[in-house]
């Protein structure tokens, strides 16, 4: 096999796949993986997770430790979801550990156990850092926690960031509920860190890390002890276990600057456990951090994958605070069943006029039926038939001195970096 077969492969699971709790991915890694012994620090959350998870792997790579990063979805190629040394993975190591996986996922098909792309993906991403003995793996959980299938891993710590409402036909239609969903990573005496969250959700959390007698740092706002911030990042100052001043964070946004405190509290239990994580490591690990498409800038286009209501009222916050006199064309595309009717209004405020494209993926929504929705809000909204033609359609809109917008699904964004001609290595 070669690189593109072992991706189709992986990808051709998807319409035939059927998720059985965590079963499939026992049954992968009994054949692929049966003893994962790599120290694993896993991450759960509704946004945020991922950036904490690439601040924090930036930080032990600094710090001198042979790194691994998993992460999802990918932008512009699956290779991106697996990363080693902050790289992603290699099409040579893409083929030496997935053919293994395709042929074991075929054994098991045979048995009528149909793997998901996820668990193919998940379990790929185990045998790749335990063959290529990293020092440490970052596994982000890729929807909830509890029947997610990272959640075979046994970490050494956890983390939880920022709890909002997605993917509610399968967490629960409250925020309670969704946070048990993502309490569900917490392991028998596992040190846990929590993102700062409202009195409900902390509650359930601090329930499930008394059952699990695991140690609980629940992190509060008034931890952030300063902040100044522009269009492109922070520098940010933090009272916790000990004193943080001057962290530079290049990521843009106000919630970037609670996601270092998660990563900052984060690093000060790795070091009670052991781990050598110099301060001079800290900062230049922080400060090193790329994390494309969100509040990334490309000339005078800013790509976001705000694909949730808490994500897109981050990103309105944003264009209120930097952006409030621009002229400004919403570039957007999103799936389907990831639009809440709350979006809408959000997303029509983001620019005077509004260009709509259909995503790359199954799950899109048609850019026509789109536009309709956004102007039945209020927009001036016009469908494209094409990123291309709609990437066109925004820029003469905005002129030269105007700014596009371009936010909405993660499969909308990676696509859009491509068309920008933006690399993914």
């Amino acid at each position: 096999m070669n690189a593109e077969q072992v991706i189709e492969a992986i990808h051709g699971s998807y319409a035939k796949g059927s998720k059985h709790g965590l079963r499939n991915m026992h049954m992968l890694l009994e054949q692929l993986c049966p003893e994962c012994r790599v120290p694993v620090i896993h991450v759960a959350g509704t946004n945020g997770k991922g950036s904490t998870c690439a601040m924090l792997e930036s930080i032990l790579r600094a710090a001198g430790y042979r790194t691994g990063l998993y992460t999802s979805p990918f932008l512009q190629m699956y290779q991106e979801r697996i990363r080693l040394d902050g790289l992603p993975l290699n099409d040579d190591l893409l083929v030496k550990y997935g053919e293994p996986l395709v042929a074991v996922s075929c054994q098991l098909e045979e048995q009528d156990v149909q793997v998901t792309p996820f668990e193919m993906g998940t379990a790929l991403a185990l045998s790749v850092f335990e063959g290529e003995k990293v020092d440490v793996a970052i596994i982000e959980v890729g929807l909830g926690g509890r029947l997610d299938p990272t959640n075979v891993v046994q970490p050494c710590l956890c983390g939880i960031t920022a709890i909002g409402m997605d993917h509610m036909n399968f967490l629960g239609n409250t925020l309670a509920e969704i946070a048990g969903e993502k309490a569900g990573i917490i392991k028998q005496g596992v040190p846990v860190v929590f993102h700062p969250a409202e009195e409900g959700v902390a509650a359930v959390f601090a329930a499930r890390a008394s059952e699990m007698q695991a140690p609980l740092r629940q992190l509060d706002r008034a931890m952030l002890v300063e902040a100044q911030s522009d269009a492109y990042g922070s520098v940010a100052s933090y009272q916790l276990g000990g004193k943080w001043s001057d962290v530079r964070i290049p990521l843009p946004g106000a919630h970037q600057v609670t996601n270092a405190m998660t990563v900052l509290a984060m690093v000060e239990e790795l070091r009670r456990q052991g781990w050598n994580i110099p301060d001079e490591a800290v900062y230049a690990g922080i400060a090193g951090t790329r994390w494309p498409a969100r509040l990334e800038w490309c000339g005078r286009v800013l790509i976001d994958g705000a694909h949730n209501p808490q994500g897109i009222a981050a990103l309105r916050d944003y264009v209120q605070t930097y952006l409030p006199k621009e002229k400004r064309v919403l570039l957007t595309g999103v799936l389907e069943d990831k639009l809440q009717p709350e979006m809408l209004g959000m997303l029509a405020s983001l620019g005077q006029q509004i260009v709509t494209v259909t995503p790359d993926n199954p799950r899109a929504m048609q850019a026509a039926e789109l536009a309709q929705r956004l102007n039945a809000v209020g927009g001036c909204a016009q469908a494209a038939d094409s990123l291309e033609s709609g990437l066109a359609k925004a820029r003469a809109l905005a002129g030269e001195t105007g700014i596009i917008i371009a936010a909405g699904s993660l499969y909308f964004a990676g696509g859009l970096r491509t068309v920008l001609g933006l690399p993914w290595r």
